[in-house]
């Protein structure tokens, strides 16, 4: 299934709420926002993104190139992960998924940093995909690699991606002896639908729920690569288990 999108010139005058997503691809920081938006019924427009293009229409617009990023009205532009997840939480409180006790909300935070966040599982993952696809030809990268890894240290970005992994493995471990299935307290938060698209980078999702091109298919069996040991189940039974809850599927990028 292909979503419908508006290129960002004639996103530009329209109002509400326009999200600039990387079209055809389920990159992880946007479909999750596109989850959330969703999951509460939050009417939007979805703009196009190109993956890898100058998209300059959007540079122009938003003051950057990349995907997400949504504009609301006349506010703003938002662009990160969480100033997106607290507009959505604005627009319609219901179902929350930032959680209102504030211990919880702090543990909702830092486990959607270690996700989403710079130095987190994706920004880590990323630095070492991009390597290995700048060692291997296969694609130019250079312009992205000088954005984002400024010279990181592999051997880091893996030990980052390896602990963040068994962080979030003892987290749900000791979330089912408490008889909860969700990252935080006993009901789905932002944390459980980030750790579901960003899973994707580790083990991709079977073909009805997210018919992805082959090349990113393959990224997962390069991000599985870096792991000491194979993903745990119990990460990966929860992630097929908010799937089919809480997202729509087929999923539509």
């Amino acid at each position: 299934m292909t979503a419908h999108y508006v290129t960002a010139e004639d996103a530009i005058g329209m109002p509400g709420l326009r999200i600039a997503f990387s079209q055809g691809l389920p990159a992880p920081w946007g479909e999750a926002v596109r989850a959330i938006f969703t999951l509460k019924k939050i009417p939007f427009v979805a703009v196009a993104q190109q993956p890898g293009g100058d998209n300059e229409a959007l540079l122009r617009w938003t003051g950057q190139s990349s995907a997400p990023v949504a504009m609301f009205g006349t506010e703003r532009v938002r662009s990160r992960w969480d100033e997106m997840l607290l507009l959505a939480e604005r627009l319609a409180p219901e179902p929350r998924l930032i959680p209102l006790d504030e211990e919880d909300r702090v543990t909702l935070f830092g486990l959607c940093h270690a996700l989403c966040g710079e130095d987190g599982l994706g920004w880590n993952l990323r630095i070492l995909l991009l390597d290995d696809l700048e060692r291997s030809g296969a694609f130019p990268v250079a312009s992205m690699k000088a954005r984002y890894t400024d010279g990181a240290p592999l051997a880091a970005a893996r030990r980052r991606v390896n602990a963040i992994i068994a962080l979030l493995a003892r987290r749900l471990s000791a979330q089912g002896g408490e008889g909860s299935g969700y990252f935080v307290g006993n009901a789905v938060s932002a944390a459980d639908i980030y750790w579901t698209t960003f899973s994707n980078l580790l083990s991709a999702m079977s073909a009805d729920v997210c018919p992805m091109p082959d090349f990113y298919r393959d990224c997962a069996k390069f991000g599985a690569a870096q792991l000491e040991a194979p993903l745990p189940a119990i990460l990966l039974d929860h992630r097929e288990r908010i799937l089919r809850r809480y997202f729509c599927l087929p999923m539509s990028f």
